[in-house]
């Protein structure tokens, strides 16, 4: 069910509507206002939640219609809305076609045959214009594929020109619709497409170069590394035949590891005397055997230092740079070999520490030129960039002559192909396709709703004889079967002519609740509004339209009854509200009163949806909620435009039913002002007013007159005066039930 409208903008009068602090709704709804308010415009909107393509009459428009469980339908998104019928104006304009005419989908039971050979005659026509869509498709495809094989020969001739193994098909057709304009502008002449195809093919052999990076060693490092070395020193307490022999003093080195803690020679299994043994470790000192794997060490990264430099190939540069990079490669391996000889030498020098460890060595190698790589590596890396760059802006010079080929040569292929007359025929095949699908789609179409009818017409004719006879028991009016399927209204066997507001309110909304169960629908599940069943101008159907709100809908799920005649709001007030709890909303029905007021500031009309006033609710006809909003209008220091706009329509409404108890004998209510104006001038200037100015149709003839509100006040005054003079006993009574001081 739906519980509440939280919001409503820029729809019709409804321009600033939030839903505020009023009662949500409940399974049955009264809703009361005067012609105009703004009933049918609520009804309206409940159309869009279940008819979301109506949303596009109301530009600009914004809602939100929150349901019992929370679920939100806006403006932007009526996803899964509940299933909800509307009585309104619209329902009766789009259902009552002629004077006397129900709409032609109504089928009755005599027709059905024909019916059925329609769908017969749709099926053959279907069948014809699927064999032509087969047939046309066929062509289509055929055509499509000619183009398709043309355009990918092409597209490979083109790729293998510029060397893009990307060209295809796909590409070749963005370059066609480039240049079918005007071909010809893009066909070059042979010189100058020779021309640019050798500058994209030229450029295929200068590839990107990397940066290069200096040597990992440097003599000058090296040369650090070992001054350290050769000043440092080690004394033991040397054995002379160890010490000539350094083979045999790193043998027995080795072997003394093996013979920690043992007395025993692990070699020939003899004695080891203990004074032998410390004569052998006094000869091998912890700070001698530590300078000797230093020195060790420094030999061994000499003899493996790298000094070389990786240096790209030289074709890899464009041309004019070639010669500087020779020169720079020269100047490389000039250092290289330079480097290579020092390094030679620093390592014979720590070669020739191992053998003098007791005594601090000097090393006069020059590495002075060893910075100098660094300064040969900056140039070349110089190169490396410009070379980069250059080829950077080749390339861009290589993608445009490469655009140039490929645009020449799909201007060549759109001439020479007959490209334009291979589209149009393509395009006449896929016309005839598509107008085809679109005629399958039509009988499709036309056969759902024929088959509609069918399931519909066994139950129109019954249930809206029925209803009509019991809404016009007094009119005569039936309901008959006439060719092609319509049904005729007549009165007394003759077609029902000139039918009144009434009549054809009565008939539409007859049509309309017998069709709230057609298609298998069902009530109990169903959200049901009626807006106005009452016509203005005919009131002689209410305890009909009463009797059936209350019992031909009283299985809704939830129901809405807006209107404007008090009667038949009294009537429904009484039944759905206890008269004890002066008609207050129950678990079951709640009363709301839509207002139309005038904007202060805007100076325009505005709708609002609130519960209903104390006075509306609590007596059984509006007499007295009139007489509260006339007497406060009176009273007013600061009246508004509002008050005074509204007012003489109150005034009628008013002196119509007090001049109607007062002397019902008199049908006109102007004929009985008498009763409490003495002046034929008071008389008729009060009838003027309640007449002329209750029909203004918008503010302009009120905002013409200046004095328009002061007028409108004092003649409401004059009205209240008289009736306090004329009839003081109603007027303090009436006083009395809004509130007020007599």
């Amino acid at each position: 069910m739906i519980s509440k409208i939280n919001y409503l903008t820029n729809f019709g009068s409804y321009r600033q509507f939030q839903w505020g602090a009023t009662a949500p709704f409940a399974r049955r709804n009264l809703i009361y206002g005067w012609n105009y308010s703004g009933k049918t415009t609520l009804s309206r909107l409940f159309q869009i939640v279940t008819e979301p393509d109506l949303l596009a009459r109301w530009p600009g428009s914004q809602f939100e219609v929150e349901l019992q469980d929370g679920t939100k339908l806006n403006h932007a998104s009526l996803q899964n809305p509940p299933q909800l019928k509307v009585f309104n104006r619209d329902f009766i304009e789009r259902n009552f076609e002629q004077e006397h005419r129900a709409p032609s989908f109504f089928v009755v039971g005599a027709d059905t045959i024909n019916l059925r050979n329609r769908i017969t005659r749709l099926n053959e026509h279907e069948t014809r214009i699927k064999a032509i869509r087969k047939e046309r498709s066929v062509s289509l495809r055929r055509l499509q594929s000619e183009l398709d094989t043309l355009r990918t020969n092409h597209a490979r001739w083109v790729a293998e020109l510029t060397g893009d193994k990307t060209y295809n098909r796909t590409k070749l057709g963005a370059d066609i619709d480039k240049v079918k304009e005007s071909p010809q502008e893009y066909i070059l002449t042979d010189g100058d497409l020779e021309a640019k195809v050798t500058l994209v093919r030229s450029i295929d052999q200068w590839g990107h170069v990397d940066m290069v990076c200096a040597p990992a060693e440097n003599p000058a490092t090296l040369l650090y590394s070992l001054h350290a070395v050769l000043q440092k020193t080690a004394t033991n307490e040397a054995i002379a035949k160890l010490k000539d022999n350094r083979d045999l003093e790193s043998w027995i080195r080795t072997g003394l590891s093996h013979h920690v803690g043992s007395s025993q020679c692990e070699f020939c299994g003899s004695a080891i005397l203990e004074e032998r043994l410390a004569a052998l470790k006094g000869h091998f000192s912890a700070a001698y055997e530590d300078l000797t794997a230093e020195v060790a060490a420094i030999v061994a990264k000499l003899r493996t230092a790298n000094v070389t430099i990786n240096l790209p190939d030289q074709r890899d540069f464009i041309p004019d740079l070639r010669l500087e990079f020779a020169d720079l490669k020269t100047e490389v391996e000039n250092w290289v070999s330079w480097a290579t000889s020092v390094v030679g030498e620093l390592a014979t020098i720590a070669e020739k520490k191992q053998l003098s460890l007791e005594t601090q060595l000097t090393c006069t190698v020059d590495t002075s030129r060893a910075s100098e790589i660094d300064r040969i590596v900056e140039d070349i890396n110089a190169l490396v960039v410009a070379h980069e760059r250059k080829r950077s802006q080749i390339d861009a010079e290589r993608r445009l002559a490469k655009e140039v080929i490929e645009k020449h040569q799909a201007a060549i292929y759109y001439r020479d192909n007959d490209v334009p007359g291979k589209e149009t025929e393509i395009q006449r095949a896929q016309n005839m396709v598509e107008k085809a699908e679109h005629l399958l789609s039509a009988i499709k179409y036309e056969r759902d709703e024929v088959n509609a009818q069918i399931s519909r017409h066994s139950v129109a004719v019954s249930k809206l004889d029925e209803t009509l006879k019991f809404l016009l028991p007094d009119n005569n009016v039936s309901v008959v079967e006439v060719d092609g399927g319509r049904f005729e209204f007549r009165r007394n066997e003759t077609p029902a002519t000139n039918l009144s507001d009434g009549e054809r309110t009565a008939i539409a909304f007859a049509y309309f609740l017998a069709t709230l169960e057609s298609n298998g629908a069902s009530l109990d599940q169903t959200i049901v509004f009626i807006d106005d069943p009452i016509s203005s101008l005919d009131s002689n159907h209410i305890y009909a339209v009463f009797a059936l709100l209350t019992k031909k809908l009283e299985p809704c799920m939830q129901l809405f009854v807006a209107t404007h005649n008090s009667e038949l709001y009294t009537l429904l007030k009484e039944k759905w509200f206890v008269t004890q709890e002066d008609y207050a909303n129950n678990k079951r029905a709640h009363s709301y009163h839509i207002r139309r007021y005038l904007d202060a500031d805007d100076k325009v009309w505005q709708s609002s949806i609130a519960d209903t006033p104390a006075l509306l609710r609590k007596y059984k006809s509006e007499y007295q909620f009139v007489f509260d909003q006339l007497h406060s209008f009176a009273s007013a220091e600061e009246p508004s435009l509002h008050e005074a706009y509204t007012s003489p329509n109150l005034l009628r409404k008013f002196l119509e039913a007090y001049l109607g108890f007062v002397k019902p004998c008199v049908s006109r209510w102007s004929d009985k002002l008498d009763l409490l104006f003495e002046s034929q001038v008071d008389q008729v200037e009060i009838q003027k007013f309640a007449d002329d100015a209750s029909h203004l149709q918008g503010l302009s003839r009120a905002l013409e007159q200046p004095y328009f509100v002061t007028n409108a006040q004092n003649i409401v005054k004059k009205v209240m005066r008289a009736l306090k003079a004329k009839d003081l006993p109603h007027y303090t009574s009436m006083c009395t039930v809004i509130g007020v001081e007599p």
